[in-house]
C-alpha cells in the first residue's frame, strides 16, 4: 500500500533523515577530523556542553559517550551565570562543545564566547554555518540537515546525535563505531518503515494524557526528547525519567491513568528494563515500548546496532510516534502553540 504524502512539515522533514544522515556522514568528514585533532592536541580534562531544549538532550548522549568511552568527566554549563549573573566557571583546559540547531541562541553563544576568551577549545554543533554561534566558536560541526520549517525538531536533533558519534568515535579510535556508523542511514530508514504501527499506537493512545518516558543508560537523552514533543506536539502531561530513579519512589504514582513509554536499547542495560517492562504489565500499566534490541515490543527497529548508537535510531521512533500522536488529537505539529522556532533567553 503506498503511504500518502506528508501534509506537515514535521513529517516530511523526519522521512528526510536518512539521505541527511548520508550526506553529513560523509560531507563533514573533514571537518570532524579537524576537530579531533585538536581534541588530541589539547587533551582535555574536561568537557562542558552549552544547549537548550532539544539541542540539550543531545548533549546528555554525548555525556554518556564521552564519559564511557574517553573516561573524561562532563558537565553542562548553567548559561544564567554568565547572562545574568557574569559568574562564568573557570573553563582554561577544557573542552566546550555549543550545541544549537538554529545557531541563533543568545545565551548559549554568550557562553561560548566567554568559552573561548578563557582559552577553552570551543566547538559548535549548528545546522548554520553562518550563525552567530558559529562565529563564535573555533571548530564548526555543520549538522547538513538542510532547512528544518517546523518548530518541532526532528532530523537536526538525530544529526546532533550522530554528529556527537562520530566526534567521539573518531577521537577515541574506536573502529567498532566507526564501522557502525555507515549503517546508520539504513537503521533510520528501516525504523521509518515502521511508520504504520507508529500510527496505530498512536491512535489507540490519543486520549491518554498522562505520560511517563523511561530507559536507562546512553539512551536517556532520546527519553528526555520523547518528553518534550508529546508536550510540545500534543499539549499532554509527559515526564521523562531514569528506570533507575523511577523505582526510586516515583513509580508509586504511575497507575491505570498513566501511559509508560518504555525505550529499549540492546546491551547491559537491557535485563533491567525487561525486569521493568513485566511489572509494568503485572500493575496494568499502559506501555508502549520501542524495542531497539529486536525483541518484541509494539514497535522493533535497528536491531544490531550497538548500544552506543542505538539512541540514533530511536530518535525517528519517537519522532514518528508523536508526530501521529499529535495528529489524532487533531493538532497541528508543525506550530505548537506560543511557540517560535528560535528561541531567544538570556
Amino acid at each position: 500500500m503506498r503511504r500518502a504524502g506528508p501534509t506537515h512539515a514535521m513529517l516530511a522533514e523526519l522521512r528526510e533523515q536518512p539521505t541527511s544522515l548520508e550526506r553529513m556522514l560523509s560531507a563533514q568528514s573533514g571537518d570532524i577530523r579537524k576537530a579531533v585533532g585538536a581534541l588530541r592536541r589539547q587533551k582535555p580534562g574536561l568537557v562542558v556542553f552549552v544547549a537548550r531544549g532539544t539541542s540539550h538532550n543531545a548533549a546528555i548522549y554525548g555525556q554518556y559517550l564521552i564519559e564511557s568511552l574517553m573516561r573524561i568527566p562532563t558537565g553542562t554549563a548553567m548559561p544564567s551565570l554568565t547572562t545574568i549573573y557574569g559568574a562564568t566557571p573557570n573553563w582554561k583546559g577544557a573542552a566546550v562543545v555549543g550545541i544549537s540547531q538554529s545557531g541563533r541562541s543568545v545565551d548559549v553563544t554568550e557562553v561560548m564566547a566567554e568559552a573561548r576568551r578563557q582559552g577553552a577549545l570551543t566547538l559548535a554543533l549548528t545546522n548554520d554555518t553562518q550563525s552567530p554561534l558559529a562565529r563564535t566558536c573555533a571548530h564548526v560541526l555543520n549538522l547538513d540537515a538542510g532547512p528544518e520549517i517546523s518548530v518541532a525538531a526532528t532530523k537536526t536533533f538525530t544529526a546532533s546525535l550522530a554528529m556527537l558519534a562520530a566526534l567521539v568515535a573518531g577521537w577515541g579510535r574506536s573502529r567498532e563505531l566507526a564501522q557502525h556508523l555507515v549503517r546508520l542511514p539504513g537503521a533510520v530508514a528501516e525504523v521509518l518503515g515502521k511508520e504504520a504501527t507508529a500510527a496505530r499506537l498512536a491512535r489507540r493512545y490519543s486520549r491518554r494524557e498522562r505520560w511517563v518516558v523511561t530507559t536507562r543508560g546512553y539512551m536517556l537523552g532520546v527519553a528526555d526528547e520523547a518528553a518534550l514533543k508529546l508536550k510540545e506536539t500534543s499539549y499532554v502531561s509527559a515526564e521523562s525519567i531514569s528506570a533507575a530513579e523511577l523505582l526510586h519512589g516515583p513509580i508509586a504514582a504511575v497507575d491505570r491513568k498513566s501511559t509508560v513509554l518504555l525505550l529499549v536499547p540492546p546491551g547491559r542495560s537491557l535485563p533491567g528494563l525487561s525486569a521493568l517492562w513485566s511489572a509494568l504489565r503485572s500493575r496494568s500499566v499502559s506501555t508502549v515500548t520501542f524495542d531497539l534490541g529486536g525483541g518484541d515490543g509494539d514497535v522493533t527497529a535497528g536491531a544490531g546496532l550497538p548500544e552506543q548508537l542505538a539512541p540514533i535510531a530511536a530518535a525517528p521512533a519517537i519522532q514518528m510516534f508523536a508526530y501521529h500522536l499529535s495528529v489524532a488529537r487533531g493538532l497541528n505539529p508543525d506550530r505548537p502553540r506560543g511557540l517560535t522556532k528560535v528561541t531567544l533567553t538570556r
